[in-house]
């Protein structure tokens, strides 16, 4: 495949036997795991949450951003396969995807003040973002081709010398989650929420989901607080 702060308590649980932890492996298992698109990125942070409409891509777009503007190298993947939005809040000027000299099966970010993007919406006709192709139309996968499309957007992209790259993860907790955690070494996870108690309810899923896999989620944000 080609691509042309709120108080949540959950009670701490042991990661699940199948996944490995990042200290138990060389740098070399590592770095071929990875990839050569991926081997120089330090750190992967995913940012996610299991309801919609939370503000989760924002959050993860204003994040990526700001630390590019405290002097970071930084990446931002949107993951969303089926509703991507990374196109409609980033608006570059060049928005062409070009292949990379890494070979013809990989491809080359798009950069846009700093940061390094890419997105299905900015490479693929059916993904239901405007610009993304003519008389575009909502992307139709099943579950185990949308993985396949994941990993081919984290490993079929020379992303280069990364100190982060942000994952903004689609909301649930399935097969795109359970890809990026089994493809990357992920170093932490940010959460995002809203007041109501549905959201939190399901930000609680997310957290346990993430506890489960052994990865830390350091801080949640409460989107949209005064409202």
């Amino acid at each position: 495949m080609s691509l042309l702060d709120v108080n949540v308590n959950v009670i701490p649980q042991q990661p699940t036997p199948w996944i490995v932890q990042t200290g138990q492996q060389s740098q070399e298992d590592v770095t071929s795991k990875l990839g050569p698109g991926l081997s120089n990125v330090s750190h992967f942070l995913a940012v996610y949450s299991c309801k919609g409409g939370v503000g989760k891509s924002t959050v993860a777009c204003n994040l990526a951003y700001e630390l590019a503007r405290l002097g970071g190298r930084v990446g931002l993947l949107d993951l969303d396969i089926y509703g991507p939005s990374l196109p409609v809040l980033v608006q570059p000027d060049d928005v062409a995807v070009r292949t990379s000299s890494l070979g013809s099966n990989m491809v080359c970010p798009i950069e846009h003040k700093g940061v390094k993007l890419l997105s299905l919406g900015f490479v693929s006709p059916n993904s239901g973002i405007p610009g993304s192709g003519k008389d575009s139309d909502a992307a139709i996968l099943r579950g185990p081709m949308a993985g396949k499309v994941v990993t081919q957007l984290l490993k079929g992209t020379e992303w280069g010398d990364l100190d982060v790259l942000i994952l903004d993860l689609p909301p649930g907790t399935g097969d795109v989650q359970l890809t990026v955690c089994q493809e990357t070494n992920l170093s932490f996870a940010v959460g995002v929420t809203t007041p109501s108690k549905l959201a939190i309810a399901d930000a609680r899923k997310g957290i346990s989901m993430f506890n489960n896999m052994g990865i830390e989620t350091v801080a949640m944000v409460e989107n949209m607080s005064y409202f």
